[in-house]
């Protein structure tokens, strides 16, 4: 009897005839806390992220299976505009510097729940010290952790009002960038991409002179 090893052997992708129940996971949860001038902590609030959207898969993808610039893969940024987007070395990069708005985690006022297919934030807090603006910090990560159950890191960001009045922050999005471009063009745009996108029952105030934190976690569970 005829055996097939080796390349007779088809790798084909699992398609599950139903949604698998599965007691692993990956999360993130949100650690919001507001600071008043002297430091001292206002409001501390812990929630679950429960809106990945599905730029985050389609960006994971990219970077695992190293989709290459002759076939890539189209993904909506946060303009909604579709792009050919390939692996790069900037692919899934959420560090943003002090003041840079266009990624890492961002801040909202809208309220409309979200769904899989959104792909910016509803209306976005924009950088300054204006009237309805707060002051973006630099995205700072934390080292890896793990227990016996858990593994996790932590990205964090702060954001200061000095606008001259209250701003009630309603979502929380993470947003990341890649590259776009096709292997028949030489140029290699950076697009910006939601990956997360979360939104605050009741919202949380954030007081003139105050400093919202926002801590999301990411985290495997066994």
């Amino acid at each position: 009897m005829d055996s097939k090893i080796g390349s007779d052997v088809k790798n084909e992708p699992f398609r599950p005839s139903k949604k698998l129940e599965i007691p692993g996971k990956v999360e993130a949860v949100i650690e919001l806390v507001v600071t008043r001038e002297d430091g001292t902590v206002r409001e501390r609030r812990v929630m679950k992220s429960e809106s990945f959207v599905r730029q985050f898969l389609d960006l994971l993808i990219v970077q695992m299976e190293n989709i290459p610039f002759l076939q890539p893969l189209d993904i909506c940024d946060t303009g909604n505009i579709i792009r050919q987007v390939a692996f790069g070395k900037t692919t899934l990069a959420a560090n943003a510097p002090t003041g840079d708005a266009t990624f890492g985690i961002v801040s909202g006022t809208g309220n409309t729940t979200p769904t899989i297919t959104d792909y910016a934030l509803q209306t976005q807090i924009a950088h300054g010290n204006g009237a309805g603006q707060l002051q973006y910090g630099n995205v700072a990560f934390g080292l890896p952790a793990s227990d016996d159950t858990t593994s996790s890191f932590t990205i964090t960001r702060n954001f200061a009002n000095a606008s001259g009045n209250p701003i009630t922050v309603n979502e929380i999005g993470l947003y990341v960038k890649a590259q776009e471009g096709r292997y028949d063009s030489g140029s290699r745009q950076t697009r910006y991409f939601m990956t997360i996108r979360d939104v605050l029952v009741g919202g949380i105030a954030v007081p003139n002179g105050e400093t919202l934190t926002v801590n999301y976690r990411f985290q495997c569970v066994v």
